[in-house]
């Protein structure tokens, strides 16, 4: 799988910063349409290559890696006039030279390999370690989101230095690698940057609950978005408190990590599901869905010695793996798909990992296998291996401690079991115990309508020209940059084709022109509301409070009904409303569920149970099962349960009114 994904990035892509799967070639900075936010993790310096040198040499490909650092050093330069995330350069970039390092350190002292080393990949990481800084020159101590490689943050030319926000995660997972520079350097400053950024997120912290928000001023230090959990927006801020921790052997780190931990599994984590809340106010949920990135968080607990909420989180998210193929972007808390994208995340295989060392339970190297084998069937292509645009669908996307732990490879069984069958799917019929004996079955049935889902609700643009109520500006644009007609948009509809770059990059641009709504048209021929998965248009990963633009998605088949509506008559007025309220459509009636519990009582308890409603009475023999239908409480003689004779039960059942 290895050599598949890396050669055909060698083959194909080099020196570009990632292979384009489905397309077999690079994708370079700026020759290539623009994707926002995303694009921030190229800066024309071999992303991949660097990224993957130390891959090579734990797959013991020595002679590639060799081979590798030699490119890396000839040909990748930083002094490039591009605007970069700090985050991703710092983890990906410096991270992958520092390690790239030591690994070739390491080589050169056995004598075998890499003789002619001297420190190269190093020096390359402490001139990537000063370009980077400018970001962290704020009052705060937060660092910029962004920097320009060549020209910085204050400088006319670097086209960045505005933003006032970043996320949480993103200012503080700067440690590990800045510390190990520093250390291998013997250039302070660059740990020193790091740690203070630390300590602005813990002196922010909100006191009360010792929780941390999503995103944060870096001039100010205030709060942006409350909403605390442990994925996306923070997740690597807790990962790297714990491994500075391991790195450094500082006890700071370790009490900063337990403090959060102990918020963490006191107001977010419910097992096996971890919701995020508001960190003000943390007994408030504020979203019931799941992202994706939480996935780390089991292997997190592993290292912390925390092993059963861990193999809880973990079976969770196996059985949503299991039936959807992959872990889906988002998922709700009744684990149906919230966002369909599959990123290839490596997440998740990660804490299975940790957990396999921890336990020795071959159930982990089990899971492990099925990860890797729905990659190579339904990730891989002949240029490497495809993000999936939608799980449902399996379309794919051009991108790309001992004593702790029990030393029982069964020990995990016994918490996954309670887990087994969370979502529903491939629950096993159990044999009834061969036992003689009366039960009695309680069965307790809430009647009421449908608790709203946090999916999408299927909605509906509906022509209901004439009259002209409003206007529509026809021209589809991919608006993935500065708008050519900005002043026809003005006061106007947009109609805008989906690609190229995210949604709400597009968004800011259109709001810049003055229109007053964006109609998104899928790009992909064929796609219809009746059989394409529903989904939700999603952020670039940073605040969307700005955008105020009313956006509308329509998919293929749907959009051609309005374009062709606009070619024959130039100015069309349309209704947005969900699909069972369509005009001329009578409305859907509620649907009706019904809540069942069952509680299993030895005869002769259920006399104690506060009676209140109809049971069912099962006699287990060896050979048959037969079933008797009992009222409990309509007839009792003396505080004992009398069963109701055949034909009071045919009465009940003839004469269901409202009450029954």
């Amino acid at each position: 799988m290895f050599d598949h994904a890396y050669g055909s990035y060698m083959k194909h892509a080099y020196p570009a910063d990632e292979l384009m799967p489905l397309s077999c070639k690079g994708r370079v900075r700026g020759q290539e349409p623009n994707r926002g936010d995303i694009d921030d993790s190229l800066g024309k310096f071999s992303l991949t290559l660097i990224d993957t040198l130390d891959t090579l040499v734990v797959l013991n490909k020595l002679e590639e890696f060799e081979e590798a650092v030699r490119k890396a050093v000839s040909d990748v330069r930083f002094d490039n006039d591009v605007v970069v995330s700090v985050f991703e350069t710092n983890i990906r970039v410096l991270g992958g030279l520092l390690g790239g390092h030591v690994m070739a350190d390491l080589l050169k002292q056995r004598g075998e390999k890499m003789q002619w080393y001297h420190d190269e990949l190093l020096h390359m990481a402490v001139e990537l370690g000063h370009r980077l800084l400018p970001a962290f020159n704020t009052t705060s101590g937060l660092p910029f989101p962004k920097v320009n490689l060549r020209y910085g943050i204050v400088n006319p030319l670097s086209r960045t230095g505005t933003e006032s926000d970043t996320c949480t995660a993103c200012a503080g997972t700067m440690i590990l690698e800045f510390a190990a520079l520093s250390r291998l350097s013997g250039e302070s400053v660059f740990e020193e940057h790091a740690r203070k950024a630390l300590d602005v997120l813990w002196e922010r912290r909100q006191k009360g609950s010792d929780l941390v928000g999503t995103v944060i001023n870096i001039h100010n230090g205030e709060w942006v978005r409350r909403e605390s959990g442990v994925g996306a927006g923070i997740d690597s801020y807790y990962e790297y408190l714990m491994k500075a921790y391991i790195l450094l052997g500082d006890h700071v780190f370790l009490q900063r990590f337990n403090t959060h931990y102990s918020a963490i599994m006191k107001y977010i984590s419910q097992p096996p599901l971890l919701l995020n809340v508001h960190m003000h106010n943390p007994t408030v949920g504020v979203r019931s869905w799941m992202d994706s990135l939480l996935a780390f968080f089991p292997g997190l607990q592993v290292l912390r010695g925390d092993l059963k909420p861990a193999i809880e989180t973990h079976e969770m998210l196996y059985q949503v793996t299991k039936q959807h193929k992959f872990l889906p972007e988002a998922f709700t808390t009744e684990f149906r798909v919230h966002w369909g994208q599959h990123l290839l995340r490596p997440e998740f295989a990660e804490s299975t990992y940790y957990l396999y060392k921890a336990t020795g339970d071959p159930y982990y190297l089990r899971v492990g296998q099925s990860i890797v084998e729905k990659l190579n069937t339904y990730a891989r292509v002949p240029c490497g291996f495809a993000a999936v645009q939608d799980v449902r669908t399996g379309t794919h996307e051009d991108r790309y401690m001992e004593t702790l732990f029990p030393n029982n490879p069964s020990f995990a069984k016994t918490i996954r079991d309670g887990y087994k069958y969370l979502t529903g799917v491939g629950r096993a019929l159990h044999s009834l115990p061969e036992q003689k004996g009366v039960y009695r079955v309680r069965i307790v049935a809430e009647v009421g309508a449908t608790p709203e889902e946090e999916a999408v609700v299927p909605h509906v643009v509906q022509l209901i020209s004439p009259p002209f109520l409003g206007f529509v500006c026809l021209s589809p644009y991919t608006a993935c940059g500065p708008v050519d007609n900005a002043a026809e948009l003005k006061g106007r509809i947009a109609l805008v084709l989906r690609g190229d770059c995210m949604f709400a990059a597009k968004a800011r641009w259109l709001q810049q022109t003055g229109a007053i709504g964006v109609i998104f048209i899928d790009h992909r021929e064929g796609s219809n509301s009746d059989e394409t998965p529903l989904f939700q248009m999603v952020g670039d990963g940073d605040s969307t409070e700005d955008i105020t633009l009313p956006l509308v998605f329509l998919f293929s088949r749907e959009g051609a009904v309005l374009t062709a509506a606009l070619e024959e008559h130039h100015n069309v007025d349309v209704l947005l409303l969900p699909k069972e309220r369509q005009l001329g459509y009578d409305k859907m009636e509620e649907p009706i569920s019904m809540n069942i519990k069952l509680l299993l009582t030895q005869e002769g308890e259920m006399e104690e149970i506060s009676a209140g409603g109809p049971t069912l009475q099962f006699v287990l023999e060896n050979e048959e099962v037969f079933s008797k239908e009992e009222l409990i409480g309509s007839e009792q003689q003396d505080g004992r349960t009398q069963p109701c004779s055949a034909d009071s039960s045919q009465s009940l059942n003839s004469n269901a009114g409202p009450e029954t």
